[in-house]
């Protein structure tokens, strides 16, 4: 089965549009799983609750189940930090970028695991005999380079922490290859081409900082 990269990008913007990243991450994330792509593990890159950006590995036809999402979304909501007269319109983007098939396979070594913060977790998303409801997931936090993952698509803890430090070790050796690479690879490209103007889809934050969708552009 085909695997994709969705990226959630904050851009070059500034910490209202990463916390925006944050919320959209999770709507995309849920999205993902109630159109029947498999989420095999999320990374975060920088803080969790205002990342640079998010990227959702998935199994499915991703570019199909996410048909309308891909582009530029604009979040509603004065900050608090800015005064009255300031913008209230973030906006960030949503792209989905091929991944190897292989991705993460045989990886991990070179991987401090002393600078690893491992913590068990529930599989998210709705119920039904395919979803992990044991403690089986894993959160890993490489402290270093801020790279967090959540892996769940193993059956066992033990499993799970193995794939997961085969993705940090995967992304880790993605960010030592673009430092020496000429130009950068497609999905990073995605933070200069966040266009601000008609957005696929605005929001207004709802209950519990829900994202909750008051427009969407009409033919997406």
């Amino acid at each position: 089965m085909s695997r994709s990269w969705v990226q959630i990008s904050a851009g070059r913007g500034p910490i209202e549009v990463r916390r925006f990243v944050a919320r959209l991450a999770e709507r995309m994330e849920a999205l993902c799983q109630e159109r029947g792509l498999v989420v095999v593990d999320v990374t975060v890159h920088g803080d969790e609750d205002a990342p640079a950006s998010v990227e959702i590995l998935v199994e499915g036809d991703a570019r199909r189940c996410l048909e309308g999402e891909l582009g530029t979304h604009a979040l509603v909501e004065r900050s608090a930090a800015r005064g009255k007269a300031a913008r209230k319109r973030w906006f960030a983007g949503v792209a989905i970028h091929a991944a190897a098939a292989d991705a993460g396979a045989g990886a991990g070594e070179g991987v401090d695991l002393g600078e690893l913060e491992i913590s068990a977790c529930r599989a998210s998303g709705p119920g039904g005999q395919h979803v992990n409801k044991t403690l089986s997931a894993v959160r890993i936090h490489h402290r270093p380079s801020g790279i967090t993952v959540r892996v769940a698509d193993e059956r066992s803890q033990r499993a799970n922490v193995r794939r997961g430090v085969e993705r940090i070790a995967e992304r880790l050796a993605e960010r030592a290859a673009r430092r020496v690479a000429e130009g950068e690879a497609a999905r990073w490209s995605e933070h200069d081409r966040i266009v601000r103007g008609e957005p696929v889809r605005t929001y207004r934050v709802g209950r519990k900082s829900a994202l909750v969708v008051e427009e969407a552009r009409e033919g997406r």
